[in-house]
């Protein structure tokens, strides 16, 4: 009689095991299905003196430098991706864009700052892309 016992809460632990290995499976399934990726965006390099509040409605600004213009005056140049349907840049063509303005400004000793917007990321390839950013600002002036 007892080994039948046992034998009974054997069984009815392999089924719950069972049960639980299939409820697992199908939360799994569920979530992966209701994974919507974010839309692929459009980015552009955005130089000005000033961001305004009509250029937010438009663009979200993921970095940003400020170097001195040849006039004197402070100018800003910001890597945005784009909130409307656009034709702009693919991320990786934007960032080559921008890196070739910092290397510029940095190489002339013009360059005053770089910041990464961390609020405004969105995705491991804008932080890939913004760490490298970071890098080439920090690096020494290239002297020709």
């Amino acid at each position: 009689m007892f080994n039948i016992a046992i034998a009974a809460c054997i069984l009815l632990f392999a089924a719950a095991g069972y049960i639980a290995f299939m409820n697992s499976k199908l939360i799994a399934d569920k979530k992966r299905e209701a994974y919507i990726p974010p839309p692929a965006s459009e980015y552009t390099v955005y130089m000005t003196h000033q961001f305004t509040e009509e250029d937010k409605r438009s663009m979200s600004p993921i970095g940003v430098m400020e170097f001195r213009d040849p006039q004197g005056g402070m100018m800003k140049v910001y890597l945005c991706r784009v909130k409307n349907e656009s034709e702009d840049l693919k991320l990786e063509q934007a960032g080559n864009v921008f890196l070739h303005h910092l290397t510029k400004a940095r190489d002339t000793g013009t360059l005053m700052f770089y910041r990464t917007v961390e609020e405004a990321l969105q995705g491991a390839e804008e932080k890939s892309l913004t760490d490298r950013l970071s890098a080439a600002a920090k690096k020494k002036p290239r002297t020709e």
